[in-house]
């Protein structure tokens, strides 16, 4: 999404400086330039250090953790103090019913806060994401030129251990004829046509230029709106595995503007302001970014649908986050305390629990989340405004007799 997401726009949070020079990012889209995964520690907290807690709307975040107890936990991390067990005793309890009537006492009871502190950082850095509305057809025309490609048959997802050689720093692979393995064509080589040579390649829609395309690649899902009026949903399938280039730090490296001033709007707005053909300087900064999306389509069924995360649940607008998956596991709640301009150009607090349920190309690190807030431009551009530092607790399920006092 996120994304993906978004989420927006900090490559890597090793430092708070650091995160003002990696400004940018995209959620729903997994898979990122991987820096260092920094070190951290769970510091046992109670229900009082958590502010505002108590006032959240616990009932509603609840019905979140709920639908996603519905799908498999799967985590190939591990995270100190998470008990299997307990999650699937919680995950009983609620769909027994428990915590219907009393969602503070259930929260209280049945799990244990953790502030998480980054050994790089004081404090956690908060984006937000949404899903774009753009415009496409299921044809190519003069209108729209630019193919959406389905994963590739010959894309390869490597493992840790598999990356050393050519295919050093990179996530994914491609299969040659002969089985071997080599590093997957980057965005350049895409756009100038190196997937039209594959065995099988699927477009699933065409749209306008380069700069819808990437925007649906950082967001890492969107809503095509086809000629015919009907909603092609585009969700994030795959990517090819090259390193991920934050271009709003480019431009504030060259110095074209400043972190402050640079939004997800802007960024596309100078990208198309200088042109996207062939050479030009706005098409040139897109292939600085080698990391290249891949997606699944479906047409709408419904009026309205949310996306579905990576962990499959769909995805609920202020109380879905995208998290790192090599630091959390899908599935598990967490507690933001932010002040964030969330509902006006004016900050707030922000102060609720919320769910991991996506993950995203610029979520790197353990003090990090993306904050999905839905649908269109509209809360795109608020989405775009999320840049702000807080606290992060982790809800971990365990059994009462494990409780921790702080």
């Amino acid at each position: 999404m996120s994304g993906t997401r978004p989420q927006n726009f900090f490559v890597c949070v090793r430092r708070h400086a650091l995160a003002l020079a990696c400004f940018l990012g995209g959620a729903l889209a997994p898979g990122a330039l991987r820096c260092e995964t920094p070190a951290y520690r769970l510091q046992p907290a109670s229900f009082a250090d958590l502010p505002g807690f108590a006032q959240d709307r616990l009932a509603e975040a609840l019905k979140i953790f709920a639908k996603t107890c519905d799908r498999p936990l799967r985590a190939s991390v591990h995270v100190e103090k998470f008990d299997r067990k307990a999650q699937a005793e919680v995950c009983g309890a609620v769909r027994n019913g428990e915590g219907r009537t009393n969602a503070l006492a259930f929260f209280q009871r049945r799990f244990q806060p953790f502030r998480i502190v980054a050994n790089a950082s004081g404090d956690a850095f908060f984006t937000g994401y949404y899903q774009p509305e753009i415009a496409g057809s299921l044809a190519p025309s003069a209108a729209f030129p630019t193919p959406v490609y389905g994963v590739p048959p010959d894309l390869v997802v490597l493992p840790p251990g598999k990356r050393t050689g050519a295919l050093a720093g990179l996530t994914a692979a491609r299969r040659e004829l002969n089985g071997a393995l080599a590093p997957f064509p980057d965005r350049a080589a895409i756009e100038d046509g190196a997937l039209e040579q594959a065995r099988v390649v699927r477009k699933l829609v065409y749209l306008r230029d380069n700069v819808d395309l990437f925007l649906a690649q950082v967001q890492g899902s969107a809503r095509v709106r086809l000629t015919d009026g009907r909603v092609l949903l585009l969700t994030f399938a795959g990517r090819n595995g090259q390193p991920y280039t934050a271009l709003a730090r480019v431009l504030v490296q060259r110095g074209i503007t400043t972190p402050s001033e640079m939004t997800m709007t802007r960024l596309t707005a100078w990208i198309r302001a200088h042109g996207v053909g062939r050479g030009q300087p706005g098409d040139d900064l897109l292939r600085l970014n080698r990391s290249f999306v891949f997606f699944n389509a479906r047409i709408e069924k419904g009026p309205e649908s949310q996306p579905r995360g990576g962990s499959g649940s769909a995805l609920t607008p202020l109380r879905s986050i995208a998290v790192d998956k090599h630091v959390w596991p899908y599935g598990l709640p967490f507690f933001i305390d932010s002040a964030m301009p969330w509902r006006s150009a004016a900050p707030e607090p922000f102060r609720r629990v919320v769910v991991a349920q996506d993950t995203g190309s610029a979520i790197v690190g353990p003090a990090r989340a993306d904050i999905y807030f839905g649908l269109g431009d509209l809360v795109g551009a608020r989405a775009a405004e999320i840049r702000h530092h807080g606290q992060f607790f982790i809800l971990l399920p365990i059994p009462n007799r494990d409780r921790i006092e702080p």
